[in-house]
């Protein structure tokens, strides 16, 4: 949240004047202040790892997406820097404070990270309390689980460390993520739990195993990286030679951190393929609740024709389908998410005001 009266202070010391002035121009903006939060002022997931490069060839601090998401403006951001570490802070990212008391918690989707859930957060209000969980494995010494199964317990267990007391839990999830909002709100119910919203953003109900070999090459390389290289020419490559072309591209493009190397670019290409091999082996069951599916408006991707609830009701007590603008991937992009974040308020207010009192 902005604060008025120290908007215009620009720097307290030689460190929060180069964050600012990196903000400045990765944001465009002149009116930088350092109590202004980073995503509020514009920044998104593709600035964010460019915050990232800048702070590392400036001050050699290796900073994660969880640093900049729980430390989101400059004076929060001066004080992990001047320490000199960056602390780890495991799956749990709090993407937002907020000021209520019933929170989102957000899955991740096949890349296990969480930066795309920011924009959705601050679309939602900045009012409302926001939870993102990043896979298991990404951060080195660190293994993924085996099952969806499994990382659904998982995260069932961090989120408990931070759940309000009779609150209901909120779970969305983008793409695959949604897959695990509902298997965590299935075992949530099973036990007697209070769920509130189960928002299934463009989920199908089950994900087809890939014929692409390639594909977690491809899904790291065109949306992580934004990187437009020949898979076939990077496929004839030696594994080891492979990573570090990949890494000298992605870092002069700015899309990974100049610290980054080979093994943890292999962590997460592994990430990819991971979450989708957990994902493929799913077997979904019944939840006796209602979800809501996000369904996009532009459908042009989908090379069929899907049922309108992408078979949610086959398997749910009830599937709400509300539409939101844009196709699979703009629809969390600047210009489609504010309408989504809008939508997902809107359902979370109405199940709020349904729910009976704790």
């Amino acid at each position: 949240m902005t604060h008025p009266e120290t908007t215009s202070v620009l720097g307290r010391d030689g460190v929060e004047l180069q964050l600012t002035d990196i903000w400045r121009r990765l944001l465009g903006r002149d009116d930088v202040g350092i109590h202004d939060d980073f995503f509020s002022l514009g920044g998104h997931s593709l600035l964010a790892i460019k915050l990232t490069v800048e702070v590392r060839r400036l001050f050699q601090v290796d900073l994660t997406a969880a640093d900049l998401l729980a430390a989101a403006t400059v004076a929060e951001l001066a004080e992990i820097v001047r320490g000199g570490t960056a602390e780890r802070q495991g799956q749990l990212v709090r993407v937002q404070q907020g000021s209520g008391d019933s929170p989102v918690y957000a899955l991740p989707p096949v890349s296990g990270t969480v930066l795309l859930y920011p924009p959705i957060a601050r679309a939602m209000g900045l009012d409302q309390p926001f939870w993102a969980l990043q896979s298991l494995g990404l951060l080195p010494g660190e293994e993924p689980l085996s099952s969806l199964e499994e990382i659904a317990e998982h995260f069932i267990e961090q989120l408990r460390t931070v759940h309000p007391d009779g609150a209901p839990w909120n779970l969305i999830g983008y793409s695959m993520g949604g897959l695990l909002a509902y298997e965590i709100a299935r075992r949530l119910r099973e036990r007697g739990e209070r769920v509130g919203l189960v928002g299934l953003l463009d989920t199908r109900i089950t994900v087809e195993p890939s014929g692409d070999p390639d594909f977690a090459l491809r899904a790291l390389l065109w949306r992580g990286l934004r990187l437009e290289l020949d898979v076939d020419w990077l496929r004839g490559l030696d594994p080891g030679t492979r990573a570090q072309v990949l890494v000298e591209r992605a870092v002069a493009a700015g899309t990974m951190p100049a610290d980054f190397d080979a093994d943890r670019l292999r962590r997460m290409i592994d990430m990819y393929q991971h979450n989708l091999d957990a994902l493929t082996a799913y077997e979904i069951k019944p939840y006796d609740g209602p979800v809501t599916v996000f369904r996009v408006t532009d459908r042009s991707l989908e090379g069929g024709t899907l049922p309108a609830d992408l078979g949610w009701s086959e398997v749910a007590e009830q599937a709400v389908v509300i539409d939101v603008p844009g196709d699979h991937f703009t629809m969390v992009e600047p210009g489609q998410v504010e309408v989504l974040g809008r939508r997902l308020r809107e359902q979370l207010d109405t199940m709020s005001a349904a729910a009976p009192a704790s």
